[in-house]
């Protein structure tokens, strides 16, 4: 014959305790509806509160039964905290009136260590993707995978959950997976996690202090989009959102109250890890190349690279504008007004590791009609097909350069 079950009551709410009444009503409010999504998260704000009442041991333990309200309260308690997926799911014919049968159907759902169970919750860690335009939601989606597999009963060592993890990284961040991987601490998940969020705030302060943009720029510009919130704001927003950055010899003490300025590696890059040191350096190079593109581009919208200055059919006697000429340059004698011969060093052409020897410097004198243009340290270069004027030469001494339709005015004020 079974043994009855024994009724265990659960702890009694005074009227009078209004601490413990408002704790519980406080759990019940901020506990969300269980979904396929947030179990690990539902778990153990529910286990909280079935302990503050009293009755979590009973709902594990089916040889001990629940009065009659406590079932009933729980039930209610329970269905009201899944949505409609998870009680189709998860709510019988069989289980719908017991409260620790619905609590096994929710644990056998998402913390079953059944074979099956457990190796699609290692395919959801396994297939957490980087997110580019979200480091904290990868950091916050990987930090809840692990859990999930902790629930089923997988704890896999900390350097391989590392390893697991490192290894999602896109190309972009190697320095930073290297950095991580050959560091003398302790290899975890939140060590990785707390560096990659470490680099990311890092390098969104310095993109958004270089653009005038809100923090809101992501740390990955490949995809270069900007939300339209951020394009609207205004310069003045901008300027105040770039001022609070921390940036090259210069700490904000408003930036973070956390953040002083003996722990600023901008104002100590000396106690900086390596990881950062370097990523610094590459940022500054990059955006040392893009001043000179922009300068480059600058340049190119005012004339073309050959733009022809004097139309004949002897090459030799051809004068061209050339924005990638650093010196005027000449081929024949007779071009210079003044002119000192004499062996000048080499120019490089075009071609890799050619060069041409320059066998003089002086003036040269330019006419048409009435007009007279004197140049000034031009090179004599025999060797060389045609000959080229500076447009770099000529925007330094005030010259303004325009180009349309192949045709171009150089004037000055």
């Amino acid at each position: 014959m079974a043994e009855p079950q024994r009724v265990v009551a659960a702890l009694p709410i005074n009227a009078g305790d209004g601490f413990r009444q408002a704790m519980l009503k406080t759990a019940i409010e901020t506990i969300p509806q269980l979904t396929e999504e947030n179990h690990s998260i539902w778990k153990d704000k529910m286990t909280a509160l079935l302990k503050l009442r009293g009755v979590l041991q009973t709902l594990d333990d089916t040889t001990l039964a629940l009065g009659e309200s406590d079932n009933a309260e729980l039930v209610m308690l329970l269905l009201s905290k899944m949505d409609s997926v998870t009680h189709n799911n998860v709510i019988t014919a069989d289980n719908r009136d017991s409260a620790q049968k619905i609590w096994r159907s929710i644990k056998d759902r998402f913390a079953s260590s059944q074979s099956s169970n457990r190796a699609r919750i290692f395919n959801d860690f396994l297939y957490v993707k980087f997110q580019e335009d979200s480091v904290e939601s990868f950091v916050t989606d990987i930090k809840v995978a692990i859990k999930k597999l902790v629930d089923v009963g997988i704890e896999l060592p900390q350097d391989i959950l590392a390893y697991l993890v490192l290894f999602k990284f896109p190309n972009s961040l190697q320095t930073l997976k290297r950095q991580i991987m050959h560091s003398d601490k302790e290899l975890d998940v939140e060590f990785v996690c707390n560096h990659l969020i470490q680099f990311n705030n890092e390098s969104r302060a310095e993109s958004s202090q270089e653009k005038g943009l809100p923090t809101e720029a992501a740390l990955f510009s490949s995809k270069n989009k900007v939300h339209s919130k951020n394009r609207a704001s205004d310069k003045s927003g901008n300027q105040q959102s770039s001022s609070k950055r921390c940036r090259d010899g210069y700490h904000n003490p408003k930036q973070d109250g956390n953040h002083s300025s003996d722990n600023c590696w901008h104002l100590h890059p000396e106690v900086a890890p390596e990881w950062w040191t370097e990523s610094q350096a590459q940022w500054k190079a990059t955006q040392t190349q893009l001043r000179a593109n922009k300068e480059k581009s600058k340049e190119n919208y005012f004339i073309s690279l050959l733009t022809l200055w004097i139309d004949s059919g002897d090459p030799k006697n051809r004068i061209i504008l050339d924005s990638g000429a650093s010196a005027h340059i000449f081929n024949d004698e007779r071009f210079f007004e003044s002119l000192q011969l004499g062996e000048f060093d080499f120019i490089k052409t075009g071609k890799q590791g050619a060069t041409l020897p320059i066998k003089g410097k002086g003036s040269v004198l330019l006419k048409w009609g009435d007009r007279v243009i004197r140049l000034e340290n031009c090179l004599f270069v025999p060797a060389i097909v045609i000959n080229l004027i500076s447009a770099g030469e000529l925007d330094s001494k005030g010259c303004t350069l325009l180009s349309q339709k192949a045709e171009f005015v150089v004037s000055k004020d």
